[in-house]
């Protein structure tokens, strides 16, 4: 399975009609001017959320969408961070289709008078995800520099507090807690281009959501002990430190 999550941002008053959000930089995947053009191999949408300070409405649309109408997300995470647990569309049992290399765009509607935060985060995939089982176990790591830039990507390299056994690992589930994280994702080195992630959880206690740990969806991506994967992630300030968790099967 490949998964790859994108998102779309942009700092805005409040609106009285939908307003469309700007497709954020993406290394993997072409975006236009506001949207993204739907992946050849990741042409389905098996998750989808929303996040805004005063958020009240976001919606996906596209030429394939608007065979039926534009697919309205609710509910959503109103608020600067991610609720907890985790508000999001759940499209596992039956991706939404697209037609590859068509236009895939974000709107939304809130309440601000000033400039408000809002991102919508979209998980491409080429299939339905499908749990996965093994001798799972987990990995804490830590990074201790602070994040490049906010509301941007920004690369981490991820340090953990043990070494892994030699051979090849599968992740199968994650977390990251970061102070202003929004959303991370994996880089793979090699292999599959696909970033797979998820939400990021604000504090210690916060929850996401169950299904992103120990094979609730499947694979993310793979490598072998010598060339883990670097990670991004998205957030709202340049928090100087991030820590979190994999959660692995070990395949080879």
């Amino acid at each position: 399975m490949s998964i790859h999550l994108a998102l779309y941002y942009a700092s805005l008053a409040g609106n009285a009609a939908l307003t469309q959000l700007n497709a954020l930089g993406d290394a993997v995947i072409t975006s236009t001017a506001n949207g993204y053009l739907v992946p050849p191999v990741i042409n389905r949408v098996f998750r989808a959320a929303g996040v805004g300070g005063l958020l009240t409405r976001a919606q996906l649309n596209s030429s394939s969408i608007r065979d039926f109408t534009p697919f309205d997300l609710a509910p959503v995470n109103s608020g600067a961070v991610i609720s907890t647990p985790a508000v999001f569309q759940d499209f596992r049992r039956n991706p939404i289709p697209l037609r590859t290399n068509e236009e895939l765009d974000a709107f939304i509607l809130n309440t601000g008078v000033g400039p408000t935060k809002t991102t919508v985060a979209v998980w491409f995939c080429d299939q339905a995800p499908q749990p996965v089982s093994g001798r799972v176990f987990t990995v804490h790591w830590t990074s201790s520099i602070p994040l490049a830039a906010a509301d941007a990507w920004s690369q981490v390299t991820p340090v953990f507090d043990n070494g892994l056994p030699s051979g090849t690992f599968a992740i199968v589930g994650g977390r990251v807690e970061s102070a202003t994280g929004q959303f991370y994702r994996y880089i793979p080195k090699g292999g599959n281009p696909y970033r797979p992630g998820s939400f990021c959880s604000q504090a210690v206690g916060g929850q996401v959501t169950d299904q992103d740990r120990y094979g609730g969806i499947g694979e993310w991506l793979r490598f072998d002990n010598t060339n883990p994967p670097l990670m991004e992630i998205f957030a709202l300030a340049a928090d100087a430190t991030q820590a979190g968790y994999m959660d692995l099967i070990q395949v080879a």
